[in-house]
């Protein structure tokens, strides 16, 4: 019951936070002839920092007559409401009749209760049961004593800004070409999920450029590594003079991933595979250079995308907006692709917005063709989580789906077909298969619209009508 937990402090940077605010005024509980205050440490609205600081969190200020020796202690537990569905107990030590918390130790049940690491202002309200101790032996008072809300500003030990930029040789060092080689990154918050990465074909010298530093122009804060030059494919990020620039020997395509929570930095090596294919064919004259294309957004030759096409369409893929170089048509064997010369046209036998992918990371390179009708399904759509989904209008010039429809506070999906098999949510600027579900905040007619027309990124957009 009586646990001290140890902290090292970090020499980094903590968030600015606004200045405190008084917390209310609470009456002094009196339980069974205790009277049970909050810590002085509640007073006012708490601002924790790097800095170690022991926390009073509640303490009796009249006990009823005790045993020689005897003394009250405390198990505090905390909630974000007042009736305490979820808590998350405090690692607190009691001693003179109250219960005193270390600021570390505050900070890391804060940020367990709501999940979240981001150093941002919280309420809390605490529960705190009590027992007269007398030697080893403890009786705990039937009824606990209860106060908040307080406020609470949790900090970070380190300072995660919210994008990163590559600069090197790639786009001349210069911050005005920064735009194109932005670091991606989930919506979550970056103190939850610190992971940038970008790919990019490239080649020579380059270091990172955080937020403040693209607003600035400034190269105070950019990040390099210990060594110039260096060509190891992962290592330590450090700012400022310090910070030399790393290298990619050969031109080629790879990914680069920063955790900024740690500070390190990764690359992968991914050579020279294709980023895409082309899709020319009768649906648009079998022009390779204005073709639609096929995209493969991990580099690792499987390629994805959508394309509109009448009844008896024949189409092949290119490698090339042009015919120089290898096309692909169909193999011998049903579902495969063939590179030979006299390969024959792939086919569709009705109109339809087909999903089309092609599988050239093994032999034999195969190739599906799948229409699709799209539709939202989740609990926030008219027909909830049940099939069928509600359906969508195809703009067969664009690629985008569109539909107008209430919808309530919930989530939903995108889905293809009636059927899991294809579904896309997570991130609306960039959709994935599978992905998360997507949130709808307020209830309300909106205009929802897939666009699929793009294959480097499927997005959507939600408006309230």
């Amino acid at each position: 019951m009586l646990l001290v937990a140890g902290f090292s402090a970090c020499d980094e940077i903590a968030l600015d936070v606004a200045p405190p605010q008084s917390n209310p005024q609470e009456d002094p509980q009196v339980i069974d002839g205790f009277t049970i205050v909050k810590g002085d440490a509640f007073s006012s609205a708490l601002v924790l920092t790097v800095e170690e600081q022991e926390l009073q969190v509640v303490k009796a200020t009249t006990t009823p007559p005790l045993a020689e020796g005897a003394s009250v202690v405390f198990r505090t537990e905390i909630s974000d409401t007042k009736d305490f569905v979820n808590v998350v107990e405090l690692v607190t030590t009691s001693a003179d009749n109250a219960a005193t918390v270390l600021s570390s130790d505050l900070n890391a049940a804060v940020q367990k209760l709501f999940n979240t690491k981001a150093p941002i202002t919280h309420t809390i309200y605490t529960r705190n049961y009590f027992s007269i101790l007398e030697g080893t032996s403890a009786s705990q008072m039937p009824k606990p004593a209860d106060f908040g809300p307080f406020s609470v500003t949790v900090f970070s030990n380190v300072k995660i800004e919210p994008a990163y930029y590559l600069i090197g040789n790639v786009n001349e060092w210069k911050f005005e070409n920064l735009d194109a080689y932005k670091f991606s990154r989930s919506e979550a918050s970056v103190y939850d999920d610190p992971i940038f990465t970008i790919r990019v074909k490239m080649s020579g010298y380059f270091k990172i450029v955080p937020q403040s530093g693209k607003d600035t122009d400034s190269w105070d804060g950019v990040l390099g590594n210990p060594v110039d030059g260096n060509t190891d494919l992962e290592g330590i990020l450090i700012a400022g003079d310090a910070g030399k620039a790393m290298r990619v020997v050969e031109e080629q395509w790879v990914r680069i991933t920063i955790n900024m929570m740690e500070s390190t930095y990764q690359i992968e090596l991914l050579g020279n595979a294709l980023q895409q294919l082309y899709v020319p064919g009768g649906h648009q004259g079998w022009a390779p250079d204005t073709a639609p294309i096929i995209f493969s957004p991990g580099l690792d030759w499987k390629f994805d995308g959508y394309v509109y096409m009448k009844a008896g369409n024949e189409f092949k893929f290119t490698s090339q907006p042009n015919w120089d170089g290898p096309n692909y048509g169909v193999g011998d064997v049903a579902g495969t692709l063939s590179t030979a010369w006299n390969a024959g046209n792939l086919t569709v036998s009705e109109d339809g917005f087909y999903r089309l992918t092609a599988d050239l990371s093994n032999e034999p390179n195969t190739y599906t063709i799948t229409a699709t009708n799209w539709g939202i399904i989740g609990g926030a759509t008219p027909g909830g989580w049940d099939f069928p989904s509600t359906p969508m209008e195809l703009n067969t010039a664009t690629g985008e789906w569109t539909v107008t429809t209430t919808l309530t506070a919930g989530e939903f999906k995108f889905l293809a077909n009636n059927a899991w098999a294809i579904n896309l949510g997570g991130d609306v600027n960039n959709l994935t298969y599978n992905g998360a579900n997507i949130s709808v905040v307020s209830a309300g007619t909106y205009l929802i619209t897939l666009k699929l027309g793009d294959a480097s990124a499927y997005t959507c957009t939600i408006v309230k009508q």
